[in-house]
């Protein structure tokens, strides 16, 4: 997979459009902006396979355990690859924080960027424990 030339512009739009966007399972959660981020910058759908397949916290663990994953470290490392070294995160990569005491995925913006209840949240790099190279 490979960003589109423009695709920090891409990403800042993309962000811009998520800005007071609202947490909603299967809809807007870690794992959705995250793959619609890579979406954005790359024209790849990483998450294709579980788009509208649940609605709840219970249901997008339920999905994954379908595809065969015990969470989303497993999933994104199955997806993306092998991870990269923490130092190595570069803006756009998707990351793997611990954010209110669960998995996290979210996208490297200079902060780490994860959706909330009400708004986009930026949460220090200092909390990254995986990250995936993306393009």
């Amino acid at each position: 997979m490979q960003r589109y030339t423009d695709w920090a512009t891409r990403l800042t739009q993309f962000m811009q459009s998520r800005q007071y966007s609202k947490f909603q399972w299967g809809k807007h959660d870690c794992c959705l902006f995250a793959a619609d981020a890579v979406l954005a910058m790359t024209g790849h759908d990483y998450a294709k396979a579980f788009r509208g397949r649940y609605r709840t916290s219970k249901g997008a663990l339920l999905a994954l355990k379908r595809k065969g994953y015990a969470g989303i470290d497993e999933a994104l490392t199955a997806i993306l690859g092998e991870p990269s070294p923490r130092l190595s995160v570069r803006r756009g990569d998707v990351v793997l924080i611990k954010h209110n005491g669960e998995d996290t995925a979210g996208i490297m913006f200079g902060d780490v960027v994860v959706p909330s209840t009400l708004h986009l949240e930026t949460v220090s790099p200092l909390s990254i424990q995986k990250v995936w190279r993306v393009g």
